[in-house]
Formats: structure tokens, sequence, C-alpha cells
């Protein structure tokens, strides 16, 4: 069940509790701000912090929010979309030869809130549909490559971590890792590959992580952290 609370300055805050989660992080949304807390955080606990953290939430930008219509130009690393109007009554979607079509009716009101979440359910199940059909293969090769093991893959929608290793090898890729160019997405992989030997963030993994970047670790992790995902 979701958690909110009223500041009568800031408005509605939404709380996200996440288990992996080791502070408070806040984000700008259409109209509220969300909380990501650790699960184990008491409302006090979180009271408590978010006072703390208010002086800068005051400030905090609205993240931004792209809004698709028929002029709109996105593209992933596997396929560009394409959005079209035609004579129908309900939208729908193809991916065919590396585009992305979707097909809304005509006149459409893409002001709309709920064409525009329409057109972002396409493509996210575009980006999973393509994750789950690229991303095997090339975590595959990049195991083999640099000689890493790993026991397991599994795709999730996280918007807030683009991979993840457990102790048991196992490796989690967000599907959002398609808005990457393909070399981060790479990247992301080598990262979670190296997890599979230095569990942490210590020396020895980043000197590892950078024996298979060629010396870019810190460059490529800098680059990274300046990605978002905008809705």
């Amino acid at each position: 069940m979701s958690e909110e609370f009223i500041d009568k300055d800031l408005g509605k805050i939404a709380i996200i509790r996440n288990v992996r989660a080791k502070s408070v992080i806040a984000r700008r949304k259409s109209g509220y701000i969300q909380l990501t807390v650790p699960d184990r955080f008491s409302m006090k606990q979180i009271s408590e912090v978010f006072q703390k953290m208010k002086p800068r939430l005051e400030v905090l930008p609205e993240k931004p929010v792209i809004k698709f219509s028929a002029d709109s130009s996105f593209q992933t690393f596997s396929f560009l979309l394409s959005i079209e109007e035609r004579k129908i009554k309900n939208h729908y979607m193809t991916l065919k030869d590396g585009t992305l079509y979707i097909v809304c009716p005509e006149n459409t009101d893409y002001n709309d809130s709920g064409v525009q979440d329409v057109i972002r359910n396409c493509i996210e199940k575009a980006m999973r549909y393509e994750a789950k059909r690229i991303f095997p293969a090339k975590l595959t090769a990049l195991a083999k490559q640099y000689n890493f093991t790993y026991t397991d893959l599994k795709i999730n929608k996280s918007r807030s971590r683009w991979g993840s290793c457990s102790s048991k090898k196992a490796i989690n890729l967000s599907y959002f890792c398609c808005v990457l160019p393909e070399y981060l997405i790479d990247f992301v992989m080598l990262h979670e590959l190296c997890h599979t030997i230095e569990m942490n963030h210590g020396e020895r993994f980043w000197q590892l992580l950078d024996s298979v970047t060629n010396g870019k670790a810190k460059q490529l992790t800098l680059e990274l952290n300046k990605s978002q995902v905008h809705w």
C-alpha cells in the first residue's frame, strides 16, 4: 500500500519503500515529490530526514518529462520510434526492422496524459522485448571475452538502478538500459560482471573494472551517472 503525507509548503509527498535503499532519495515528479526510503525506516525517521532535506527540496527542479507526438524523435540503441495517425479507433504498435511504429487515431490529443501513458507503455513493452532478445547474448559474449561466470540473468523495470548482481552471481539488468548508447550498455554489463568477483566498490573492484574497460572505469561511470530515464 502506498504511503504519503501533505507538507504545507511542498504539497504531496509520496513514499516508496525499497529494501535495497540505503538512504533517502528525493525526486520531483509532476505535481508531487517522491521519497524513496529504506524499507526499515519508520514514519518518524522519514519525517526527520524530510525536514533536514526540505530546504533543498524547495528548489529541487522538476524532472523533465518527454512528451510524445507525431513529430517526436526518440531512439533506443536498437529501434527508432515512429508515431503515425490513421483512421482507427484504438492505438496499436508494431516493432519491425528496427522501428517501433505506434499508430494513433486521427486527431489524437497528445496533451492528454492518458495518451502519453499509452505511448510510454508501448515504448516500454518494446524495450522489454528487445532487452530479453539482445541482452542475454551480449552478456554471455562479454563474460566469455573477459573470463567471468554468472549464474542467471533477469530483466527488470528498475528506474533507479541500471543493473545489480547478487551474492550468488545472478545479474539483473533494467530494460531501461535500452535508452543508453550501446557502449554504456556494455559498461553496465561489465560493471555487474565485475561484481561476480568483487561484491563491493573497493579498490580491487575499480582495478578489475579498469582492466576490462581500457582504464576508463571512472570516466564511463561519470558518463553513466549523467544518463537518466525521463519518465
